[in-house]
């Protein structure tokens, strides 16, 4: 469901939430909200989070600051990229077309579901060579080769295989609930053609991995690492790319939080391959963090979809302008005027934080 078309009251994240629960119907916005169970992952996520404090460094030129980065040879405006969900349509009828759109104009990468209703190809084209593709694994060899096959012609810049979820979670609040989400029955209109079967999911192994990144030219992403040996196996396997995920606790609960293991994954890997990190983040400050530890930037999951439905594309643009903005402060009173200039040192595990005032 879109919101107003007009934005700009819109001036901080807490407001675009805000905003989104009120224009969305309540099993909708549960259905992005809730996690895994008693949602004690989603929760550590946050918490941790928090734990981990900003130490800012004076006495540093930032009279120029750039954001700017890179992941997998792709040029990033801004270290954050909207993560890929394939009930985007439940915020906007565009869905992952919107998302690319959104991600374009501001200059970033986007990731697109396999499950999105918008066509592959179409969203490949708001900017051929820049947003990814994410692939579950739903067939064989050659399902999978026939996938590849028309992710490269359709011009995505890198492909990004979702570990993270063998089995679907189970979501107390969701379930309570009853708003079940799930792909029609014919299957997603991008798979109809190709066939699936969802349980070959919990099938994929790591000799599938290698195997997979041996058939595409397209760097290859591996997303929903949580340990620095499955890091390193994955480094062994041929990926280009790591990607530090529990799926926003919607999978397993009472799990280990994504920012407690990125800096001993991002150690392992070394400069061998590059690590993007999700689940949680929602402030500029926070992605400052992850930068801190070795990422090379941020994904959101929710935050999408609250800005698709306060307004479509223009939504999530004015909440990638709100991130952007909060970054560049962020980094200016940390005294970093580049992203090469975030490190290790300017972080620091704390006491815990204070709940926000509101």
């Amino acid at each position: 469901m879109t919101g107003p078309n007009d934005l700009s009251d819109l001036k901080t994240i807490d407001q675009v939430v805000e905003r989104a629960r009120q224009v969305t119907a309540p099993g909708v916005h549960l259905w992005a909200a809730a996690g895994a169970g008693q949602e004690v992952t989603t929760t550590r996520n946050t918490l941790a989070l928090n734990r981990l404090a900003l130490v800012p460094r004076a006495m540093r030129d930032v009279a120029m600051v750039d954001i700017s980065s890179s992941f997998v040879g792709i040029p990033i405006s801004i270290p954050v990229i909207p993560a890929p969900i394939g009930a985007l349509a439940l915020y906007d009828p565009e869905d992952a077309l919107a998302a690319a759109r959104a991600a374009t104009e501001v200059g970033t990468s986007a990731i697109c579901s396999a499950l999105s209703i918008s066509s592959w190809e179409e969203v490949a084209a708001t900017a051929p060579g820049r947003h990814l593709f994410q692939l579950y694994v739903l067939g064989d060899r050659s399902w999978t080769g026939e996938i590849l096959e028309r992710v490269e012609e359709a011009g995505f810049g890198a492909v990004c295989v979702t570990v993270d979820t063998p089995v679907i979670g189970r979501r107390d609040r969701s379930l309570e609930d009853g708003f079940i989400w799930s792909v029609p029955a014919e299957g997603p209109p991008n798979l109809v053609r190709h066939g699936m079967d969802y349980s070959r999911r919990a099938r994929f192994t790591w000799a599938d991995l290698a195997w997979l990144c041996a058939q595409t030219a397209l760097p290859v992403v591996l997303k929903g690492v949580m340990t620095p040996e499955d890091a390193v196996e994955a480094v062994s396997c041929g990926v280009a790319g790591v990607y530090v995920s529990n799926h926003g606790g919607r999978v397993v609960d009472h799990g280990v939080s994504t920012i407690e293991v990125l800096g001993a994954i991002v150690e392992a890997v070394g400069d061998k391959v590059q690590v993007v990190v999700d689940s949680g983040f929602t402030r500029g400050a926070e992605v400052c963090k992850a930068l801190a530890l070795g990422a090379r930037a941020v994904g959101i999951g929710r935050l999408q979809c609250w800005g698709l439905a306060v307004g479509g594309a223009a939504g999530l643009i004015r909440v990638l302008e709100i991130l952007r903005d909060e970054i560049a402060n962020t980094m200016a009173n940390i005294g970093c005027a580049t992203i090469a200039d975030i490190t290790p040192g300017h972080v620091r595990w704390s006491i815990p934080a204070p709940p926000p005032p509101r």
